[in-house]
C-alpha cells in the first residue's frame, strides 16, 4: 500500500512539474573575437511571442565587458501575439556575450545572431537560439 501511495504522489508531482511556466530563456555565451580590423561585432536578440496572448517581456543583451546599446524595441507595452521585439547593441572585442528573456516564456521562443559592422551588417556569422 504505501509503494502504491508513493508511486501515485510521485506521478502527481511530476505531473505537476510539467505544468509549470519556465520563468526565463537564455542563450549560451557566445565569444565577439574581433574578425577583421575596424570592424566592430554587432548583437541582435530576436524574440517572438508565438502564442495567442500578449505578454509583457523583460530582455537584456549582456557581456562581461560593456556594450554600447543601439536599440531596444522590447520595452514599453507588451509584446502582442505574432509579433516580435529586437535588442541590438555593439559589443566589445574579446569578451562573451549572451541574451536572457524574463517573465511568462511559454509562448516566447528567441535568437541571439552576431553580425559584423559596418562591413556586413545584418549579415549574420553566428546564431544561437535560447533556452
Amino acid at each position: 500500500m504505501k509503494k502504491y501511495v508513493a508511486g501515485t504522489v510521485f506521478t502527481a508531482l511530476i505531473g505537476l512539474a510539467t505544468l509549470a511556466q519556465a520563468g526565463q530563456l537564455i542563450s549560451p555565451p557566445l565569444p565577439t573575437h574581433p574578425r577583421f580590423t575596424n570592424v566592430t561585432t554587432f548583437g541582435v536578440c530576436r524574440i517572438v511571442n508565438s502564442g495567442p496572448k500578449a505578454l509583457p517581456v523583460q530582455v537584456s543583451l549582456f557581456s562581461n565587458n560593456s556594450v554600447v546599446l543601439d536599440f531596444d524595441t522590447c520595452v514599453g507595452a507588451p509584446l502582442a501575439a505574432g509579433h516580435s521585439c529586437l535588442i541590438a547593441a555593439f559589443l566589445p572585442d574579446d569578451s562573451f556575450v549572451a541574451c536572457k528573456v524574463t517573465g511568462d516564456v511559454t509562448n516566447l521562443r528567441g535568437t541571439l545572431e552576431l553580425s559584423e559592422y559596418p562591413n556586413h551588417a545584418f549579415e549574420t556569422f553566428m546564431a544561437v537560439d535560447l533556452q
